[in-house]
């Protein structure tokens, strides 16, 4: 009987282990490459809503809001950062109608919320449609 536990126990540690995703880790100006599309992936820079927030649940599953990902303060667009809309951590509360950037309100991983000057470093699945797109699906947001 003993050994029947062993095993159910060893069985439900090494799924808990093997759903974790190791992120690898790329500089944002070189993440958005082909062969990057589908990996796991870790990069900084700042979170920008500049011109608007779209949010949808396109194709099924979470609501999720499109910001900009740019390197610095005033640069352009680099990559797109898709985050799951709600108010726990690394999540965007929902906005108003007319929102000014002052009601942005998203959530690092320990469920504070994030200034939008502060350099956040994301991890989520990279999506790159060379020549048009690059986006993450963020699944973590650390300052």
């Amino acid at each position: 009987m003993k050994n029947i536990y062993f095993v159910a126990v060893l069985v439900v540690a090494f799924s808990f282990t093997a759903c974790t995703h190791e992120a690898v880790r790329f500089d944002l100006a070189n993440a958005c490459v082909g062969e990057n599309d589908g990996k796991y992936v870790t990069t900084s820079g700042y979170l920008d809503p500049s011109v608007s927030i779209f949010c949808s649940n396109i194709g099924g599953g979470p609501v999720r809001c499109g910001l900009d990902l740019i390197a610095k303060k005033g640069d352009k667009r680099v990559m797109g950062a898709d985050i799951q809309k709600g108010s726990s951590a690394d999540e965007i509360e929902e906005l108003p109608s007319g929102y000014k950037d002052s009601d942005v309100k998203i959530h690092d991983n320990s469920g504070a919320i994030l200034n939008l000057a502060d350099k956040v470093t994301i991890t989520g699945k990279l999506s790159v449609v060379l020549g048009s797109t690059c986006f993450m699906t963020v699944d973590k947001i650390e300052k």
